[in-house]
Order: C-alpha cells, then sequence, then structure tokens
C-alpha cells in the first residue's frame, strides 16, 4: 500500500504489528491537504490523530471566510464576550490570536490547520475517531520559558512584544512548502537551543506515544469494521516525521509524566510573570485604543472594570 501514497507518507510499524502512516505536512499547502485526503481515503484507519491539543482544537472550526468576517467585525461587543467567556488575559489573546491569523490568511489565501480540518472531514466519511496527539500548549510553553535563562526570557519577550512582519511574496510560497516552526526552531536553535529541545524534540516523543497509543487501541479492538484496516493515519507538521521516526522504538509509556510535568516558577520567573501582566495590561489598553473609536474607549473602560479579577 506505502507504494501508492503520496511521498510525504511515511510508514511505521508497532512491535504489535499495528501499521501507522505519517503524513507529513506543510503549514498553508494545498498539496498537503490533498495528501492528507488520498491518504485517508486509501488506507481507510480504525483511528486518525492529528497534531493537536484539546486547547488548539479550535482551529477545527476557522476557514478563510470566517476568520477574516470575524477579525474584520471586532467591536466592543466581541472583546467583552471574549473577556466574559476566557478572562482578560485569554480574552485579548485570543483577540489578537484572530486578527494576526486574519493577516496571516490574508497574505497566504487561506487559514491556518487546513490539513487537520481535512483529516477531520475525512475521518468522519469513514466514521474513524479522531485523537488530538499534542500535548498541551500550556504545557509546552511553560516547559520551554522554565528551560530558559532569565535573560533569554527577556529576549524573546521583546521580540514577541514588537514582532510586526510582514511576509514577500517568495516567503508566502517558501511558507506553502515548509514547515514553518521547524524553520523557525532551527534559525533559533544557536541562540536558544531549550526552545528547540522543548517544542520540537520532547513533542516528538510524545507525538511518537499518541500515535502508538492509538495503534494499542486498534489493536485491543475486537472487531473492526471491513470497510476499514486496523492502522492508524498520524497527521503531523513534517519537520516532526524524522524525529518520530527517530525515536520511534526508543520510547516508553512511562516518559509521559516526565514530558507533561511543569517545574514550579522560579523567583525570576515570578518576576517575570508580574512584569509580563503589567505589560500586558498597558497592551491591552493600546489594543483596544487600536480596534474601538477614540470616542468609546472612555465610556467602555467602566464596563471593563468588573472582569479584571479574571486577569489576575
Amino acid at each position: 500500500m506505502k507504494e501508492s501514497l503520496p511521498d510525504t507518507v511515511t510508514k511505521l510499524v508497532t512491535s504489535d504489528g499495528v501499521p501507522v502512516f505519517l503524513v507529513g505536512t506543510a503549514h498553508f499547502s494545498k498539496e498537503s491537504m490533498n495528501d492528507v485526503t488520498r491518504t485517508i481515503q486509501e488506507v481507510k484507519p480504525s483511528i486518525v490523530v492529528v497534531e493537536l491539543c484539546k486547547s488548539r482544537s479550535h482551529i477545527l472550526m476557522l476557514d478563510e471566510e470566517r476568520l477574516l468576517r470575524e477579525a474584520e467585525n471586532i467591536n466592543y461587543q466581541v472583546i467583552s464576550h471574549s473577556i466574559k467567556r476566557h478572562g482578560v488575559f485569554k480574552g485579548l489573546v485570543y483577540i489578537l490570536f484572530l486578527k494576526v491569523s486574519a493577516q496571516t490568511t490574508k497574505m497566504l489565501g487561506m487559514a491556518p490547520g487546513g490539513e487537520f480540518r481535512v483529516a477531520v472531514h475525512e475521518a468522519n466519511q469513514i466514521q474513524s475517531p479522531i485523537f488530538l496527539g499534542d500535548r498541551r500548549i500550556e504545557v509546552t510553553i511553560q516547559r520551554a520559558l522554565s528551560a530558559c535563562s532569565l535573560w533569554q526570557k527577556l529576549k524573546i519577550f521583546w521580540q514577541l512584544l514588537f514582532f510586526n512582519e510582514s511576509l514577500t511574496q517568495e516567503e508566502v510560497e517558501k511558507c506553502k512548502k515548509k514547515d514553518i516552526l521547524q524553520e523557525l526552531l532551527e534559525e533559533m536553535a544557536g541562540e536558544f537551543p531549550e526552545m528547540t529541545r522543548v517544542f520540537l524534540n520532547e513533542r516528538d516523543r510524545y507525538l511518537a506515544l499518541s500515535m502508538q497509543s492509538a495503534a494499542r487501541s486498534v489493536k485491543n479492538l475486537p472487531v473492526v469494521d471491513p470497510s476499514k484496516t486496523r492502522s492508524v493515519v498520524g497527521v503531523v507538521g513534517i519537520g516532526h516525521v524524522s524525529g518520530i521516526a527517530k525515536v520511534w522504538n526508543d520510547v516508553k509509556f512511562d516518559e509521559l509524566s516526565e514530558l507533561e510535568r511543569i517545574y514550579p516558577p522560579s523567583r525570576a520567573s515570578r518576576i517575570i510573570k508580574f512584569s509580563l501582566k503589567f505589560t500586558f495590561a498597558v497592551g491591552a489598553g493600546y489594543l483596544v485604543y487600536r480596534i474601538l473609536p477614540l470616542q468609546k474607549v472612555g465610556e467602555r473602560i467602566g464596563h471593563l472594570k468588573p472582569h479584571l479579577k479574571y486577569f489576575w
């Protein structure tokens, strides 16, 4: 079967003999979406695993038209609803994510996560369950920050705070053919080696364990639908494929507790957290100022005060 699948597919086999077909995808790539469709239709797996966690599963609900429409219609009601639902910090982060995603969508001509939406659609077509196989993004970020020095943390946050880059057409086409995260982490490796370890290497191991866990579930199925195979299809960024294959025979399930552990913050981290909240509060005010008409800002601030408790 492997011979008839796209070149982006890597076949791995568990110790129990369950085949796992990894589809390596490039973000913002219609070719990758086609590869996912073709692989699931040909393999007809019992389970499909995607490189998402529960916190990032909202990406499955995005599409170009909706993303752009929501970004264009951001007003006080939208911001207030987001704050009430998620709290000030997460609510405003969601609004910022919406704006940034819309900008990227306009530049690239498609919303992020298309390969995952296609995977869910195709899995539903054959009535196979979807597994969210990635580590929680909150855990990954906190582990990455815990691994960085105070100076590295400050440099990262400074760069993120003032990041405002547009893409050239050449860069746009490049984004459609490569794993953006892998390329970014490779560029950061010299300056922030721990970020690469946490975001890439640790997640390679976590994803490998997720694929093997799904394969174990398939192996234990008493009956497999005759229209499907006792197999798994995994949809991951192409930058993870070689890492998953490399650790495939070495990972152990007892690693999960360590990979999911969040270390208590150091004194320096607590200072940074307080500073970031102060900076974010200032940035939030600037965001409201930029998004809402100037004459409405003053009267709206009072309405936001009851929700400020969620920030802390």
